[in-house]
């Protein structure tokens, strides 16, 4: 019997590179080996400012995403959060045996509510592990597909479980991460921070960017003078390694370490290659209707 295993992607706008390489490609493959539900995270969407018909058309693109990238409704479930109200039901639930302390030492509240004005930081935002953590205890998921350094709301899930099932007897199998691979893809123009939808598109490859526009941002991104040893050198010679065959990537980080590197080969090729490898993923997205 296969084991249970659950993930979603907030709708928030078209994917990138690391959302991508972190989460998408991830489910396509883990599709085959467990019983996989994976999802729509639209309510844990709203704790952020948005438009309301705009998010009805992120949920339908995202949704699109999913399939066209390989997502298989024959070998896994894939469904809207917000169209089975058990999960909020359920996180209203689980709110009542989770002390609070346990929610403001969590690293994305922390992070997220000292870049905002106090006034703007909502209680959704506080809630947010909750809502997850219901999330996966709904279907008894033995494990949650996250990165090594992303493990603080599986835990959290894992605690709360306990919690319920002292007060109220077993009920809830106590979750698990399953550790993916999930590169850390940085901004094209700022190496040093992620790439981000909120730092502006032209930091980031989205999936569904037609050819052109792939040449021109990887032609714009930053590098260094030639030694190599910049984040944006690094960044790029991590994404030739994804995207391009093994012999190309050894070739380019051999003349890296010489000092011989060209930037604009570089960037040529890996275009090329990130251009052939979604070719499919853009043919099939513009046939879903």
């Amino acid at each position: 019997m296969k084991e249970t295993i659950l993930s979603g992607i907030r709708p928030t706008g078209k994917l990138h590179l690391g959302n991508y390489l972190g989460s998408l490609s991830n489910f396509v493959k883990l599709q085959k080996d467990f019983d996989g539900y994976f999802f729509i995270a639209d309510l844990h969407s709203l704790n952020e400012p948005f438009e309301a018909k705009e998010k009805y058309r992120q949920i339908l693109d995202l949704t699109k995403d999913y399939l066209a990238a390989g997502l298989d409704p024959k070998k896994c479930v894939i469904f809207a959060q917000s169209h089975l109200p058990e999960h909020s039901e359920l996180a209203i639930i689980l709110q009542n045996v989770v002390p609070v302390s346990f929610l403001y030492r969590m690293t994305q509240f922390k992070e997220k509510s000292t870049d905002r004005a106090n006034e703007k930081v909502n209680a959704g935002l506080l809630f947010y592990p909750i809502l997850m953590a219901a999330d996966i205890l709904a279907y008894k998921a033995a494990k949650v597909p996250v990165g090594a350094d992303q493990t603080q709301h599986v835990e959290l899930a894992r605690d709360i479980a306990g919690f319920f099932n002292n007060r109220f007897g077993q009920t809830f199998p106590e979750p698990k991460p399953l550790f993916t691979e999930t590169p850390k893809i940085m901004s094209l123009l700022e190496p040093e921070k992620k790439m981000s939808k909120t730092l502006g598109d032209s930091h980031c490859l989205y999936l569904d960017d037609e050819p052109e526009i792939i040449r021109q941002k990887l032609a714009k991104a930053v590098t260094d003078t030639g030694d190599g040893k910049s984040r944006g050198a690094k960044n790029l010679l991590d994404l030739v390694k994804i995207f391009s065959a093994k012999n190309v990537y050894q070739k380019l980080l051999a003349d890296n370490q010489t000092g011989q590197l060209k930037y604009s080969e570089l960037k040529q090729k890996l275009a090329e290659d990130i251009i052939e490898h979604f070719a499919g993923f853009r043919e099939k997205k513009k046939k879903i209707t």
